[in-house]
């Protein structure tokens, strides 16, 4: 029988060629996402489900849950109703003056990846949870990531602060490696899948100057990592 999150990333690697077949994103990019997803091998141990973990932006789980099941059917979110007690939540990053806006507002649980349920080197994929009206800050890293918003509209700028973008359930947002970008909630928590390829283990990064400046590059530091 098939796990819960074998289920789960296979349907997402559906929705990413469904995706590509539509001209979203890159398709080529895509394809590279989706051929990761498929290679997966499925026969590495799981790890064992990790234990209770008392982080804050869980709290908006319920509400994002509700409204992703509000969108009406979906495979994609039938199959994370499973993964939800297997995912190995965390915030991971301490408090800085640049996490400090979304320290306290946000979760995220590798679900496949370096330090995920099930491991992998090649790629990494994920739920992330943003809270309302929050601001997770600009920042970049040399792997490149898609989200796939599943509930929750969210402006988020990627490149360039003048051109902010809005993305509803339903959509993809794309960011090439070392591309900057930021996203903001609304009234309504976000809950999005993430996937990260190239190297899934990278961190991210930001500048000392602030928010969409520059100066010196700064690795925000984190907890509970290798």
């Amino acid at each position: 029988m098939k796990h819960a999150v074998q289920t789960f990333v296979e349907g997402v690697a559906q929705m990413y060629a469904w995706k590509a077949a539509k001209g979203q994103v890159p398709g080529a990019e895509l394809g590279e996402f989706i051929d990761l997803l498929h290679n997966m091998d499925w026969s590495d141990q799981e790890r064992p489900i990790p234990s209770p973990a008392t982080i804050p932006g869980l709290r908006h789980m319920q509400s994002a849950l509700a409204a992703a099941y509000a969108e009406g059917p979906c495979p994609i979110v039938d199959a994370l109703r499973l993964c939800i007690g297997v995912t190995p939540w965390e915030t991971y990053y301490a408090e800085s003056a640049w996490s400090q806006p979304f320290l306290h507002e946000f979760a995220s649980g590798e679900l496949v990846g370096p330090n995920g349920f099930f491991p992998s080197n090649d790629v990494s994929l994920g739920l992330f949870l943003l809270g309302p009206n929050t601001t997770y800050t600009e920042h970049a890293h040399a792997s490149s990531e898609v989200y796939y918003i599943l509930s929750g509209t969210v402006t988020c700028r990627i490149g360039y602060p003048l051109c902010p973008r809005t993305a509803r359930p339903g959509d993809l947002i794309y960011t090439a490696p070392d591309e900057r970008h930021d996203i903001q909630t609304g009234d309504a928590p976000m809950l999005a899948v993430y996937t990260w390829k190239g190297d899934p283990s990278a961190t991210s990064y930001h500048f000392d100057e602030g928010p969409w400046r520059g100066g010196n590059v700064v690795c925000p530091p984190l907890i509970n990592r290798g």
